[in-house]
């Protein structure tokens, strides 16, 4: 189904769906690399946010300018401080690793 103009695009992030018939082992297995993957992912992500609120208490200044557009989503920061580019890359890697295991049925 196509969609339309007016239609919010959804953004995917990453996780694990796993067949209900797949071996309990197996399930183990990759849950168990998932949460470390979205562990490693938040503390990175946490000292990015921390970095970035430590730069901007102590006033280090500079300016920044950030324009990305990738697959339609779109992000653009102008003249900003490197603590609050550094806080913002630190929000995007918590959002994007965070853990993500669900069931799915076999089509």
């Amino acid at each position: 189904m196509p969609k339309s103009p007016n239609q919010p695009q959804t953004f995917v992030t990453n996780g694990s769906q796993i067949n209900k018939s797949t071996p309990p082992e197996t399930q183990a297995v990759l849950a168990r690399y998932q949460f470390l993957y979205s562990v490693i992912g938040l503390l990175v992500g946490l000292v990015c946010v921390f970095g970035g609120i430590y730069l901007f208490i102590h006033g280090v200044s500079g300016s920044t300018d950030w324009y990305i557009n990738v697959l339609g989503a779109e992000s653009k920061i102008a003249q900003a401080a490197p603590g609050a580019i550094l806080f913002v890359v630190g929000i995007f890697l918590v959002f994007i690793t965070r853990y993500k295991f669900k069931h799915i049925e076999a089509k």
